[in-house]
């Protein structure tokens, strides 16, 4: 069961039905469409009740001899009227629903887009989907319906019950003590109602999510013969949101029972002392026909208070599960520090690049970096270590989807916390592990994040990866499908979609986690040229456990769990780390001749600007 802790936010308090009002704010008019739809609610109702009086007027016209025609003709145009008045109010119902959800929508997926990263990763996609497409669609009903139609029907349950008054005052007293009784009997049943739903809302999400995570895993499933496992637990997830979809109706279906048994007593115990005020020469017939009416025009408000109880109580369970993604915390304000982190005369001193200097991060309570100290200079720098150690946690760090705790990090001389993430982000480009692709065909997911890119770029930029030719030979071309999470290609040609995507940025830094992992020696040479290239202009940091890429690297850093272990060349750290030799015994390729290194200290908790004079 999804919890709020799961979606990275403090437990809110749960909405009330005062809360629902709220929620007009979702768009600009929507108050005053709300009064719009009140009033026509209003008027529709307003004919209702006038055609009892019609059918009064007609009896007694043909009771006293008299011509009934106009009673006839009055009858025919407030039905008119009302039938024209449910019609608009219909649609305007619906149209509003429809713009709450759509508001409310553009919230969640605002405040999904704007969260952090560490607090997106944690929160289960399935359930996700759910709040945003399910649980969204539920306020429709409960805050357009349920809250119009649910506020105009008490307004006129006491005017009809006024008219009713007008007509017997003994008959609507009893009535009102029968009512009275029902609706207490209804409200216990809503709390039934209320837990009911919110748990089947829970359970579909919980379903979502169990089906999300064996889809993307699908090769896996199959591969180990797992399908019959997953089926028992997705569909036992299915069951479970069945079972508490099946409470909610067995509730509702007491409190619609409620609803209209209450209706059937208040008609027949009209009836009864109808009739015998007759027979007594109490009242006469075409009194009790108008009454008898208004009470079966008691049955529309009725029941709509009971449809709106029923979808208000399921709204307030989908409003606190949307709220919970609408109140996730964004990412702190991005703007520039109001006080600037401090500089020295010093600082001028720190070359180009990327520095940590006593830097402490990690997630939650525990710390990934104690304190490490790095200068990653301009060229190729490869990041390597044992799995698990922190390496694309520096990555986070330099994106800044972590932040760093104590100590600075600098990019090329400046605090990074000293400029915007925009700013700071437009400077760089990343290349995550499992190198997802955002786009259905090959020109969308390469130019993703540079649109102004041409033709003759996208294919530099495939040329240079190893994928020009394979791209041109294709039929379509660059409009070729590559399919949802790039199913229709292989993970190299993946991993190189996604290396030429950062090209095309033309950043100041490249970060690639392990971005040849998928390649075969070949296509790996040919990448790997590329990054020697860029990295005459740019810093271009990878992280990789391939000696193939290490090889060719200006700069090789060593990481375990004490942070920075040693960092030079290839060559050097195969002679002087026991470490690195393990690690190297995976098959590293022959070095080849490369670009000298910047020389850095890397043996201390802080950097000594000084150490940085000359490099």
């Amino acid at each position: 069961m999804t919890t709020p802790a799961a979606t990275g936010t403090d437990p809110q308090p749960r909405p009330g039905w005062s809360q629902l009002s709220a929620l007009l704010r979702f768009g600009p008019g929507l108050r005053l469409a709300l009064a719009g739809l009140l009033l026509l609610d209003l008027l529709s109702y307003t004919t209702v009740l006038i055609q009892p009086q019609a059918v009064k007027w007609l009896l007694d016209s043909v009771s006293t001899g008299a011509s009934f025609a106009p009673a006839l003709l009055m009858f025919a145009a407030v039905a008119v009227c009302s039938t024209t008045l449910v019609v608009v109010s219909s649609y305007q119902m619906g149209k509003l629903g429809h713009r709450i959800v759509l508001g409310a929508r553009k919230d969640m997926i605002g405040s999904l887009l704007k969260a952090r990263v560490t607090t997106v990763l944690r929160m289960p996609i399935g359930d996700v989907l759910s709040r945003v497409g399910t649980d969204t669609a539920l306020l429709q009903h409960a805050l357009s319906e349920a809250l119009v139609r649910g506020a105009v029907a008490p307004i006129v349950m006491v005017a009809t019950v006024v008219l009713m008054a007008l007509t017997d005052l003994t008959m609507v007293l009893v009535l009102l003590v029968i009512v009275v009784v029902g609706i207490g009997a209804e409200r216990l049943v809503l709390r039934g109602l209320s837990k009911a739903a919110e748990a089947g809302q829970v359970s579909v999400g919980d379903m979502l999510t169990g089906l999300q995570r064996v889809l993307l895993a699908f090769r896996t499933v199959k591969a180990f013969g797992t399908e019959a496992r997953e089926a028992r637990e997705v569909v036992g997830q299915a069951e479970s949101a069945y079972r508490q979809a099946t409470r909610a109706s067995g509730w509702k279906a007491v409190i619609d029972g409620t609803g209209w048994g209450l209706m059937d007593v208040m008609f027949l115990a009209s009836l009864g002392i109808g009739a015998a005020k007759i027979a007594s020469g109490q009242m006469s017939v075409s009194d009790l026909v108008a009454f008898m009416i208004y009470v079966t025009t008691l049955r529309t408000p009725v029941a709509v208070l009971t449809n709106a109880a029923s979808a208000i109580t399921a709204g307030l369970a989908a409003l606190a599960r949307v709220d919970e993604i609408r109140n996730i915390p964004a990412e702190p304000d991005d703007h520039v520090l109001a006080v600037p982190p401090s500089t020295t005369s010093a600082d001028a001193l720190i070359p180009p690049g990327i520095v940590l200097d006593g830097v402490w991060a990690g997630y939650g309570k525990h710390p990934v970096f104690k304190g490490v100290s790095l200068h990653i200079p301009h060229g190729l720098t490869v990041l390597t270590g044992p799995s698990g150690i922190g390496k694309t946690t520096l990555l986070n760090l330099i994106e800044r989807f972590v932040e760093v705790r104590r100590g600075r990090l600098l990019l090329d001389g400046v605090d990074i916390t000293a400029l915007r993430r925009a700013e700071l982000r437009d400077r760089l480009a990343y290349v995550e592990q499992d190198a997802p692709l955002l786009g259905l065909n090959i020109r969308d997911s390469v130019s993703y994040g540079a649109d102004c890119a041409d033709d003759d770029e996208l294919i530099a930029a495939l040329d240079s990866v190893g994928l020009g030719d394979w791209v041109n030979a294709l039929p379509d071309g660059l409009e070729t499908l590559v399919g949802e999470r790039a199913v229709a290609i292989s993970g190299g040609q993946r991993q190189r979609l996604a290396v030429a995507r950062a090209l095309l940025r033309r950043a100041d830094v490249l970060l690639l986690d392990e971005a040849t992992s998928q390649l075969d020696a070949d296509n790996e040479q040919t990448l790997l040229r590329t990054l020697v290239d860029q990295s005459r202009t740019r810093t271009v940091l990878v992280v990789s456990h391939r000696m193939s890429v290490a090889t060719q690297a200006d700069l090789v850093v060593l990481l375990d769990e004490n942070g920075v272990r040693a960092a030079g060349k290839h060559a050097d750290l195969l002679r002087s780390d026991a470490l690195y030799r393990r690690l190297a015994k995976t098959g590293p390729a022959s070095p080849v001749p490369v670009a000298p290194v910047h020389k850095i200290r890397h043996d201390s908790d802080h950097i000594d600007p000084r150490s940085f004079h000359g490099s």
